[in-house]
């Protein structure tokens, strides 16, 4: 099984990408992958070798190779399982996976997903503010602001969203944090 660093390091080589390439797109015996490829025998051949030892290229029938959808689709699914365990590595919290890294809002669920948006908005109210303390514009504009760092939203838009579904009130000229409602994860 080829993992996806392999694949990646295989593929880095211009030679070798320039064959496995040729044979992706239908190339399938030496003379074919050649032309296509652009390289001498020599170099096509060395190439060729090295890509079905590593498992890419397998042959199909009589002087035929293809590419090995198999072991790309391992790698795929190695990837993905890999990006899983770091993501929820990153934020425990299943439900503001895709939505919450290292305290920076990087995206915020659909507004159709009423509770998914209430439940992201919830935390980073939650997080940056405490229950029962009133604070002025600025002050709430300012500690959002940290949220917003490469995020979808500015602290403005964020600040008027926590406002929007009432994880934040506002009287005055004030903001305060409301409490959740019961039954709220």
């Amino acid at each position: 099984m080829m993992t996806p660093d392999e694949f990646t390091l295989v593929l880095s080589d211009p030679t070798l990408r320039r064959v496995f390439s040729a044979v992706a797109l239908g190339s399938s015996t030496s003379s074919e992958i050649l032309k296509a490829a652009g390289l001498d025998t020599p170099v096509a051949a060395k190439a060729i070798g090295q890509l079905t030892r590593t498992g890419l290229l397998v042959p199909e029938g009589r002087g035929r190779l293809v590419v090995n959808e198999g072991a790309l689709e391992e790698a795929a699914q190695t990837a993905a399982r890999r990006r899983e365990e770091e993501a929820a590595a990153e934020q425990p919290d299943a439900r503001l996976r895709g939505f919450v890294r290292d305290r920076v809002l990087v995206g915020l669920p659909e507004e159709a997903d009423h509770e998914a948006r209430r439940t992201v908005l919830r935390h980073v109210g939650e997080a940056t503010f405490t229950p029962g303390e009133d604070y002025d514009e600025r002050t709430v504009t300012e500690r959002l602001e940290p949220w917003c760092e490469g995020g979808v939203l500015d602290a403005v838009s964020l600040r008027r969203a926590l406002v929007d579904l009432g994880v934040l009130r506002r009287e005055a000229g004030l903001y305060g944090l409301t409490a959740a409602p019961v039954g709220a994860a």
